[in-house]
Formats: structure tokens, C-alpha cells, sequence
């Protein structure tokens, strides 16, 4: 991508946890920043995350002090592992020869709204980036974190800083975001899972975003959503392989590439998965409709959806429903505002996975679904629920065969 734009154009390099996990890492990234900017990119702007298990480790500390902590404390802790990584980088570039800044986000202006721990970016100040562009400066700036209007502290949530730094790379009209991690890109299907998996080296928003919606780990859904929306090209490649080295790029793809795309691009798997079912629900469009409506100001996801109609005469149903096992109560909490025995009538199971076959092949190729279901019955492997879309159709089945049905799908349509 480099070598297509001009070197004064505006790029924003975003660094993982693992790209930052040492000081030697940090050191290794701050050299390679260093030469590209002796080189003459002279508008670089670099994102880190906390080091790797920083995260996890100030969220442990939190918790052990209060695991119900208000959500400003929270985010408060959970957002200063970035502040150190910050500060690493810029003196790491520093021992290189090259003027950093370090800014958290408060400082420069990433404006979120105040949902704390799940924020959404509602807009940047690009002064201060701009201000060390004009210096020879290279801005340093903490992913995740985001700030409200009243200067409160927010988190973006999981992949937080993926966001941030595809958000900061629109509010600079940045050539694209390059998002530096510990794999090559994003492939066909984990190849821990799936050892023969293939490097995608070029894809579509539309399915990049599906597959990471739909438990791709490389890209966070968030960030390939800005991406689409803003036509801001995101670039995943490995921090530790040379800069020429095989990687993945999303774009939009012109309409010729995808008339002949692959009926399926890529085979994605969902551990996190809980499917909630409400049981003897009276038979009301309006209750259905409240039931999802408080879930969705908890700030609940809800993924797939299916009920069973009364039979005739009958006058209540099941409807069920997957989420994350960590939103399980908080749904069920939701549903009990409007539904007062959903505080005993339900299940929820919680060995559950969701694996999906994604690809924009799948418009103009019949056989698909048949395809899917053949492959995972062939392997003996059940079917709890169904969700399909024009490029994807997912599967939740028993967590113990989401590997093999992994597998068993990535034979049948990729490898």
C-alpha cells in the first residue's frame, strides 16, 4: 500500500497488546517507525494498545475490589494500561531520534458518548495531530480509551483500540489504517483449528465485516463498520514479518472481483455463545416487541431469534434467543422488566458455539445451505439454531464439535 500513495499523505499504524507485549517489542516497532519516517512519511500517526494482558490484569484488580465497581471507576482502571504503552512508545522513538508526543484521549479530543465500557466514538480533534505533523512530530495516541463531553473517561470495549485508530485515520482523511498484529492477516478459518487455512489478501467490507461479526478475532466488527461507511481502507498485517511480507487488505472490491468471487471466503467460529429460551410465553406480538426493546436499552446484543407458533387454539409459545454468556443475566434482567415470570420460566444453555460460512459467492450460487447442512450431518454433528443472510449462514451446535464442524465446512467449500 505504501508504495501506491504519496508520502505525504496521512497513514495511521494502529499496534496490538502483543506488538507492545515487551520493552524489546516496543523497541522493535519504535525502529521501524523510525526508518519509515527517515524515509519521508512524515504523517505518520501511531495507536497502541496496553501491553499485552495488561487489560485483563486491571480488570482482575477491579473486580477483586468491588465486581459490581461503578462504571467511571471502571473504565478509569481499565484504560490506563494504555497510558503506560503511550508513554513506552514515544520514548522508544525518542531513543531512535524521532520527537514524539505522547496523547491520551482527552488530550487530543476523542469524544465518545457515556456509555461506559461499550462507548462509541462521536468525533475527533485533529488539531493536535495536525500540530505535530507541522513540528516533524510523530503523534503517540492511546487506542481503547475515548472521553464524554464533561471529560469522564471511556472505554470503547473489546477491540476498542482497532476503532480508535480506524476513527482516527477518517478524522485525518488518512490513505488507510494499518492494523499491526501477531498474525499475517485474516484467514480462510483459525488455523489453529484449521491447519490447511489460506491467507485472504484482499476482501470486501462486506464480508470482512461479517466475518468478524461473526467471531473472526484479527478485525473487530466496530472497526470494519467505520471502515465501510467512511470507504477507509484497513490494511492487517504482521508487526514482526518485513514490510514486503504477505498481508490482508479490506476495501471495496469493484463489482467485477466480486461477480467472481468464492462461493464461501471463509469459515468463522464463535465460542463466546449462550442461547437463552423463554418458555410458555403468551402468544403477543406487543410483549415480543417490549421483550427486545428492553434488551436493547441494557445494551444487551442479540444475535439469533427463533419461536415456535401455538399450536391451534394454543395460546402460548417458546422464543429463544442467542447473546454472549457474559450478557445472559443481564438479558434475562431485561426481559423480567416487562415479563414477570421470565424470572423462572427459561432456560439457558451455555455449550453452545456458532460456526458460519461467509462469502458474496454465495448471491449467485445455489446449493449452499444444502451444502452446509450435508457437511455437518455427514459428521454427525446436530443443529441447535439457524440464522442466514444473503452472504452468510450460521450454525449454533454443541460447543464439543465446533471444531470439527469447522473443519468439516472448511473442507466442503475451501480447502
Amino acid at each position: 500500500m505504501y508504495s501506491q500513495i504519496s508520502k505525504n499523505s496521512p497513514v495511521v499504524q494502529k499496534y496490538g497488546g502483543t506488538s507492545v507485549g515487551t520493552t524489546e517489542r516496543i523497541r522493535d516497532v519504535a525502529k521501524r517507525v523510525a526508518a519509515q519516517h527517515a524515509q519521508g512519511w512524515t504523517k505518520l500517526a501511531v495507536v497502541v494498545s496496553a501491553m499485552s494482558g495488561e487489560t485483563n490484569r486491571l480488570v482482575a484488580l477491579i473486580n477483586a475490589v468491588n465486581p459490581k465497581s461503578p462504571p467511571k471507576a471502571y473504565d478509569m482502571a481499565v484504560a490506563s494500561g494504555e497510558q503506560v504503552s503511550v508513554a513506552l512508545m514515544a520514548a522508544a522513538l525518542a531513543a531512535e531520534g524521532v520527537e514524539a508526543e505522547p496523547i491520551l484521549s482527552h488530550q487530543l479530543g476523542i469524544f465518545t458518548d457515556d456509555f461506559h465500557s461499550k462507548a462509541r466514538i462521536k468525533s475527533i480533534d485533529t488539531q493536535k495531530i495536525e500540530a505535530c505533523w507541522q513540528r516533524g512530530v510523530i503523534p503517540v495516541v492511546a487506542g481503547f480509551q475515548g472521553v464524554t463531553e464533561s471529560l469522564e473517561i471511556t472505554t470503547l470495549g473489546r477491540g476498542g483500540s482497532d476503532t480508535s485508530a480506524v476513527a482516527l485515520a477518517i478524522a485525518v482523511d488518512a490513505a488507510f489504517c494499518e492494523i499491526n498484529t501477531d498474525v499475517d492477516g485474516v484467514f480462510t478459518c483459525d488455523p489453529r483449528i484449521v491447519p490447511a487455512s489460506r491467507l485472504i489478501e484482499d476482501m470486501d467490507f462486506e464480508v470482512a465485516l461479517e466475518m468478524a461479526s461473526l467471531g473472526s478475532k484479527v478485525l473487530h466488527p466496530r472497526c470494519v463498520e467505520l471502515g465501510a461507511k467512511f470507504q477507509m481502507p484497513i490494511v492487517v498485517r504482521n508487526t514482526f514479518t518485513p514490510n514486503d511480507h504477505r498481508r490482508t487488505r479490506v476495501m471495496n472490491l469493484n463489482d467485477k472481483t466480486n461477480l467472481e468471487a468464492a462461493v464461501v471466503s471463509g469459515v468463522t467460529l464463535d465460542r463466546d455463545v449462550a442461547k437463552v429460551t423463554l418458555l410458555g410465553l403468551p402468544f403477543d406480538t406487543k410483549l415480543v416487541s417490549s421483550i427486545f426493546s428492553s434488551i436493547a436499552e441494557a445494551g444487551v446484543n442479540v444475535d439469533i431469534i427463533v419461536h415456535n407458533l401455538p399450536e391451534p387454539g394454543g395460546k402460548t409459545m417458546h422464543l429463544g434467543y442467542t447473546t454472549t454468556k457474559g450478557e445472559v443475566d443481564a438479558s434475562l434482567a431485561a426481559v423480567r422488566k416487562v415479563w414477570s415470570k421470565g424470572s423462572s420460566d427459561y432456560t439457558v444453555e451455555t455449550d453452545c458455539a456458532k460456526v458460519s460460512v461467509v462469502g458474496v459467492g454465495m448471491r449467485s450460487h445455489p446449493g449452499v445451505a444444502a451444502t452446509t447442512f450435508h457437511a455437518l450431518s455427514s459428521a454427525a454433528i446436530d443443529i441447535r439454531m439457524i440464522s442466514t443472510s444473503e452472504i452468510k449462514i450460521s450454525c449454533v451446535v454443541d460447543a464439543a464439535k465446533a471444531d470439527s464442524a469447522c473443519q468439516v465446512l472448511h473442507r466442503a467449500f475451501i480447502a
